[in-house]
């Protein structure tokens, strides 16, 4: 499997996009970069604006569903970012037994005006699931989001 990427995919009427990554923690990652490119009109491949900001740190309680994890971990990258108008630079993500631990910068150091707002993260067609070669073997994760803009 490709190293962490992301690629907005057709949808009828909202926004969606596919992230792959190696871990489940990078998919988190690649997921809220995805989300926020997504909000500010940036191509995959774009890099997120920002150099500098103040520290932040997310805990989120764990579900008892990867998928439901998900959701709840991209609306609060949504509403932070939408909320400090700023973009939301996850340094490190842990998914413990118990609480997602993540950790970044919160860059509002120029001022970011949102292409697209993004109203939900919805459970519409989203899937979560590990990708296999040919033999069996788990190369990596992907997950299809559709978001509600």
């Amino acid at each position: 499997m490709a190293s962490e990427k992301w690629e907005v995919i057709p949808t009828t009427a909202d926004v969606g996009f596919m992230a792959h990554a190696a871990t489940i923690p990078e998919l988190f990652m690649v997921a809220s970069t995805a989300l926020q490119c997504i909000r500010l009109g940036l191509e995959p491949g774009e890099t997120l604006p920002g150099s500098n900001g103040d520290n932040i740190v997310l805990e989120l309680k764990k579900s008892q569903r990867l998928d439901r994890d998900l959701v709840v971990w991209l609306e609060e990258i949504n509403w932070i970012a939408e909320s400090k108008t700023a973009a939301v630079h996850i340094q490190s993500f842990n998914y413990d037994k118990d609480v997602l631990h993540a950790s970044g910068m919160l860059c509002n150091d120029i001022f970011l005006d949102p292409v697209i707002e993004v109203k939900a993260v919805t459970f519409h067609e989203l899937e979560l699931s590990e990708v296999f070669s040919d033999s069996g073997k788990v190369l990596g994760y992907r997950t299809k989001v559709i978001l509600d803009v």
